[in-house]
């Protein structure tokens, strides 16, 4: 029973997920958001509500190992299997104003998120510095953005697209990825227990895995419509929202202790994976994520995975 809580809450977070997108779009569009503005904010809570409800699920019922495991988890999901596959699928150009400010900002919250972890405990004041650094960021996103936007303005959209219905999907989409949360949760901790593999474990493979398969299945359709404005950019956002948002949102909620395997193990190899992304940004001005890069990438995901079941 808990193998079908297990798999049922990531499909139920998948769909709930993928009809939160949907719906967010379908408003934004309607009152004329600009492109850029949805993207940093109804994309990213919408592809990342998975993760969210299931670390503040976790964190509220007292499983703070899955609530830290499954943010860095899906990060390092996010570069080493998203970002890998896509780019073995198609070269992936890196814009210039992702290396010069999207990343930078990814490396000061991930070195954040790890000197916060030193006493082995996230505290609220902590997580609200990381929610106020989320904030300056999609203002700083915005002012940058902001006259950068030659798309017309489209009309209105009626019929399916009524704010109106979208707002009750969106309600009802929430609901699902709060069962769904609860579900994987329990399913998760049991299972854990039964089998003596720890939370922190199941929660960085099984569960960061399923959290990310929205980002994986969008960046690989994507690729092969050979559409490469899914770039290496929405994966860097993607893993500031993680952090900066689901770590903040969670330790403000409850204050999260933080397992010493997670600071001396986990965290490391985080951080490995963010410097060779940074590394394969050379030469700055051609950049790109090749299809060798990607290969690279994908080889250390699963080293990682066997060096962490081994340890």
């Amino acid at each position: 029973m808990d193998y079908i809580y297990l798999i049922g809450g990531i499909v139920l977070l998948l769909l709930s997920g993928n009809w939160l997108v949907k719906s967010g779009l379908a408003i934004a569009e309607y009152f004329r958001i600009p492109p850029f503005i949805v993207g940093v904010t109804v994309i990213s809570l919408g592809t990342s509500a998975p993760e969210l409800f299931v670390s503040l699920n976790a964190a509220i019922s007292g499983s703070p190992d899955i609530a830290i495991g499954n943010i860095i988890g899906s990060n390092i999901a996010n570069i080493g299997l998203v970002l890998a596959i896509t780019a073995i699928v198609i070269n992936i150009p890196v814009q210039k104003t992702t290396i010069k400010f999207d990343f930078p900002v990814l490396i000061i919250a991930t070195a954040l998120f790890t000197y916060f972890m030193f006493d082995l405990m996230i505290s609220r004041t902590e997580g609200i510095i990381m929610l106020g650094l989320m904030l300056v960021y999609i203002l700083l996103i915005v002012k940058f953005n902001r006259n950068k936007s030659d798309e017309p303005k489209k009309e209105r959209r009626k019929g399916k697209n009524s704010p109106i219905k979208s707002l009750i999907i969106i309600v009802i989409s929430c609901v699902g990825l709060l069962f769904g949360s609860n579900i994987l949760v329990e399913g998760t901790c049991n299972i854990a227990s039964s089998i003596g593999i720890s939370e922190r474990v199941i929660s960085i493979t099984v569960i960061a895995f399923g959290t990310s398969i929205p980002e994986l299945a969008t960046s690989v359709i994507a690729a092969f419509r050979k559409q490469i404005d899914i770039s290496v950019g929405n994966i860097i956002g993607s893993n500031i929202f993680n952090i900066l948002v689901i770590s903040g949102i969670t330790s403000t909620a409850v204050p999260l202790k933080v397992n010493q395997s997670t600071l001396d193990f986990d965290i490391f190899f985080l951080g490995g994976f963010v410097l060779l992304m940074g590394l394969f940004f050379i030469p700055f001005k051609i950049a790109e994520i090749s299809r060798w890069k990607g290969l690279v990438f994908l080889l250390a995901y699963f080293t990682y995975y066997l060096v962490l079941f081994y340890h």
